[in-house]
């Protein structure tokens, strides 16, 4: 038996054992890689690739200048022909840039080569131009991250704009000094220039929240035209004051909204032909599901330089001055090119001498995409195109390496983590080492990670007192999210914000959906054996129900009703000015990089906690049991269905915190079919942590939701990184959803738990 076993491994680890030693080959050539870096032959001949990318960046625009005005004098001629008009399209394009290919090639050989008696001028105005474009360049980052900061948290914490502006009465100092009660920095001294700035950002948010409030009201009275009136020939023959008078008669709002008379009027004229010609006139109908938000992206259109980076910019002009003078030494016809084309030049001369920071391989890729690499030979060229190489060979190596450490110790591996689990580790692993070769920030993506980490975590954990009670998946979960929206929602309908309105919506929602999960348990509990499918049943049909319920609840707050109708509650509720990011930004801070949001992760922690405390209680053990073995939990005197019933209740209430905790990290509470998905990736992301649909711990929580986010914040990065169009992480995600359930659901066997 031992040798059948040793056969059967033999091919793995003889595969393995390649492996790692093509893996110990790619590190130590990268180490060889990274020694030649610092070797003075290969700094020489980096400066000299500068200096060849340099020349070939101006000689290369007027090349282009040449070959441009070659073909504008081709068409020219072909159109001052009397047979102009009967020569093809083709026809003409093709001579035209014959025209302009054989300009280009006599143009090449004379500039590519450009003769250079005395290079130590050159050089010297490069260095001058590098050095003031790290300046400068430096200055403009530091200053564009401190605009950014303060950006942001001006767009995600004022609450009404219009308000704001409003209340300044046309002065830019008080506006200026109600701006900075909501980003205390901005009062300081060193961001006064600044000021002006933000003083046009308060206006221009103002006039875009006036204008958005406009649309969705023009949104609704349109809407009211095909709800209200029935039969548009009655309104047929009239002029636009009857016809203007007759729908403010007949249609609530109208008379208030005379400012949209026109587009209403137009729309219900083209209603009133179309009833005239007999045709059905129906409202369109948009997908009433909660609206996609992206994170906060900045718009740098009103930021102000300071004095010092201005200083920078012009140490910036008179350095290039002084390398253009260089270089028409050189090159004279360069001062024959327009303006225009000087322009194109001055920008590839800028990317080439400073490409964004003194990186080995940075710096080569943007000199050989000068053809600056064209100086090199022989050795030479291949020492220092390994050199460049030298980072992605070492993450080759690791790669390998990781995959042979797969392969040696496969079986040792799925067996204490499952399969799902150790693949998905390497696979977030990978990612990690592609997004380096991408030039992902990594530090950043973590940050995200754990962001979403703090955001997911608490529905991920509502999971598993389903587990544990016996009702495995609880795709139902949806009923708790639902309830803990009607706690952000009467939060929001009582104006609470900070500490109390967060504190108020995790209570309420609670509370509410206690008798909504004890009503659901007992469902459960009459249809033992199929609650996964019962469970989504319910959870899909209760989302569709609410869709209903949203309409009809009796909020009246007008932040977060339908503006013309006076009820039924908004698709997409902002948290920004009430209690979003509470959580992320309490006591975080940062640690190489990466953004801790302390508060959110601590409160996880907390509730992770609570549960692995409850898990060791009485009342938990025998939940536990229950989930484990009904039959023999049952013979041992405890009460299955209570059991259930805790779990699911248990459940629905995590749930109902879990999303109220998700909306303040995301700034916004999203209503209506939004709910629908959550249960699938908190169903996914626990079983990649480890749990089955029979067992759950708080360790398979916390490690499952890191990996489940991690594996979605890098992909979408990376596929967007390396596909066009990017657009592949919502693929990622519903593969991974899906896939990882299915697989958990095969591991059961399909026996019964009874």
């Amino acid at each position: 038996m031992s040798q059948v076993q040793k056969k059967k491994h033999s091919p793995r680890i003889f595969v393995a054992i390649f492996l790692y030693a093509l893996a110990a080959v790619l590190i130590l050539v990268s180490i060889f890689g990274f020694y030649l870096r610092g070797a003075g032959t290969t700094t020489k001949n980096l400066n000299s690739m500068r200096t060849q990318a340099v020349l070939h960046s101006a000689s290369g625009g007027l090349v282009d200048s040449i070959a441009n005005q070659a073909r504008a004098d081709k068409l020219k001629e072909l159109r001052s022909r009397s047979d102009f008009r009967t020569l093809g399209l083709d026809q003409v394009n093709a001579t035209c840039d014959a025209a302009a290919s054989a300009a280009r090639a006599e143009a090449e050989a004379i500039y590519s080569n450009a003769t250079v008696n005395d290079s130590t001028g050159l050089e010297n105005s490069i260095n001058a131009f590098e050095k003031a474009l790290s300046v400068y360049g430096g200055l403009r980052e530091k200053e564009r991250a401190i605009y950014s900061d303060l950006y942001v948290t001006l767009v995600e914490n004022v609450p009404d704009w219009t308000d704001l502006v409003d209340a300044a009465e046309g002065d830019d100092d008080k506006l200026f000094s109600s701006l900075s009660s909501w980003a205390s920095s901005l009062a300081l001294s060193e961001h006064a220039h600044l000021k002006s700035g933000f003083v046009k950002l308060a206006h221009a948010m103002a006039e875009k929240e006036q204008t958005a409030d406009d649309a969705e009201l023009l949104g609704q009275l349109t809407s009211s035209l095909t709800r209200t009136i029935s039969d548009w020939t009655t309104l047929s023959g009239m002029d636009d004051d009857s016809l203007w008078t007759a729908l403010c008669s007949e249609i609530e709002g109208f008379s208030e909204n005379e400012r949209f008379r026109s587009n209403l009027l137009q729309t219900a004229k083209k209603y009133i032909s179309a009833a005239e010609k007999g045709e059905v006139i129906s409202e369109e109908v948009k997908d009433s599901g909660a609206a996609t938000v992206y994170d906060t992206v900045t718009d740098y259109s009103f930021f102000t330089a300071s004095d010092e980076m201005s200083a920078a910019s012009e140490g910036v002009e008179s350095a290039y001055q002084e390398l253009w003078s260089e270089l028409t030494e050189i090159i004279p016809d360069l001062a024959n090119l327009d303006k225009k084309m000087q322009k194109n030049i001055r920008t590839t001369l800028e990317n080439t001498v400073w490409p964004g920071d003194t990186d080995f391989s940075t710096r080569f890729t943007a000199y050989a995409a000068q053809k600056g690499d064209g100086i090199l030979s022989g050795t030479d060229a291949f020492m220092m195109r390994l050199s460049s190489l030298a980072r992605n060979i070492l993450i080759a190596g690791i790669a390998l390496l990781l995959l042979a450490t797969l392969l040696m110790f496969w079986k040792t591996l799925t067996d204490r983590f499952g399969i799902p689990r150790t693949i998905i580790t390497l696979f977030f692993i990978y990612l990690c080492l592609a997004a380096i070769l991408y030039d992902i920030s990594v530090p950043m993506m973590l940050s995200n990670v754990m962001i979403r980490m703090g955001m997911y975590g608490i529905l991920v954990l509502a999971m598993m007192p389903g587990i544990q009670c016996g009702i495995g998946l609880n795709m139902g979960m949806t009923i708790g999210c639902i309830a803990g929206l009607l706690g952000v929602v009467l939060s929001l309908q009582f104006d609470l914000v900070g500490w109390h309105g967060l504190i108020f919506a995790c209570v309420s929602g609670a509370l509410i959906s206690l008798p909504l999960g004890w009503a659901y348990s007992k469902l459960l509990n009459r249809m033992k054996g199929n609650e996964m499918t019962i469970s989504t049943y319910v959870g899909f049909s209760f989302v569709a129900l609410m869709c209903i319920g949203w309409m009809m609840l009796p909020f009246n707050n007008p932040k977060i009703i339908w503006l013309l109708s006076g009820h039924g509650l908004r698709v997409t509720h902002s948290l920004l000015g009430s209690y979003a990011h509470l959580l992320d930004e309490f006591l975080s801070f940062e640690i190489l990089g990466v953004e801790v949001p302390t508060g959110l992760l601590l409160f996880l922690l907390f509730c992770c906690l609570l549960m692995w405390l409850f898990s060791r209680s009485r009342t938990g053990i025998a939940m536990t049991a229950v989930g484990s073995n009904p039959r023999f939990a049952e013979a041992s005197g405890i009460s299955v269905n209570k059991m259930r019933t805790i779990g699911t209740v248990l459940s629905t209430m995590i749930a109902a915190v879990g999303i109220v905790i998700y909306s303040q990290a995301f700034g916004y509470a999203q209503l209506y079919t939004a709910p629908r998905q959550l249960g699938f990736i908190a169903a996914s992301a626990i079983l990649i942590g480890g749990a089955t649909v029979r067992k759950a711990k708080v360790s398979h929580v916390i490690f499952g939701v890191f990996l489940f986010e991690g594996v979605l914040v890098l992909g979408q990065q990376i596929a967007n990184a390396a596909v066009a169009g990017g657009g592949l992480s919502e693929v990622m995600r519903i593969m991974i959803s899906n896939g990882i359930i299915l697989y958990a659901l095969t591991q059961t066997g399909g026996a019964s738990r009874e």
